[in-house]
């Protein structure tokens, strides 16, 4: 897979100007697929980095009921979509579950990769992104690029897909900083 080298690149942890970025648009992307997700790289995934790194690893199992994903989990879990729809689902990989339901779906569910610290949960929504980006670099004009998924029983267009894994990311991060209110820490900021 080639990234292009001119993307934008990611500051885990330092937010960026939120001025400045707000005044990005996708006009400076123009013919890109990223023209139409200026921020994903620049606000979004910092801003889930930033949440994960203010949470104490003691709370990484934290959950508000029994039957919710973990912190761990749910991170987990923002990266195995984003691997189902843009490595599986546009790309034609193989799909692979890493978080579970248990047995009992009222106690909640379980790991079946390897996330032990943050440095590995870090290291998974990385690997996981790379595709990501690399379809964010295409021709604007691939948005339309349709795929027939199998295993999910229907077609997708690129755009619909790109579309439905920022939205899922955005969701879980706002998830992740309640978990941290719940602890009794205050979230770093999201942008």
């Amino acid at each position: 897979m080639n990234l292009n080298p001119n993307a934008p690149a990611m500051n885990l942890m330092t937010p960026p100007d939120p001025i400045a970025e707000r005044r990005r648009s996708g006009a400076e992307l123009a013919g890109t697929i990223r023209a139409h997700f200026p921020w994903w790289d620049t606000q979004v995934r910092p801003g889930l980095v930033r949440l994960i790194a203010a949470f104490p690893e003691k709370d990484f199992d934290f959950k508000p009921r029994p039957e919710l994903m973990t912190m761990r989990e749910l991170v987990v879990h923002i990266a195995e979509a984003e691997r189902s729809w843009i490595h599986c689902v546009i790309d034609g990989g193989a799909e692979e579950d890493w978080v579970v339901p248990l047995d009992d779906p009222t106690r909640g569910y379980r790991l079946v990769v390897d996330a032990p610290d943050r440095a590995s949960l870090l290291a998974l929504l990385e690997r996981w992104h790379r595709p990501t980006q690399a379809w964010l670099d295409r021709p604007e004009s691939e948005l339309a690029h349709e795929v027939n998924s199998e295993a999910k029983g229907r077609r997708y267009t690129v755009h619909w897909t790109l579309d439905r894994v920022h939205e899922h990311e955005i969701h879980h991060r706002a998830q992740l900083g309640v978990y941290l209110r719940m602890l009794g820490i205050e979230p770093p900021s999201f942008w």
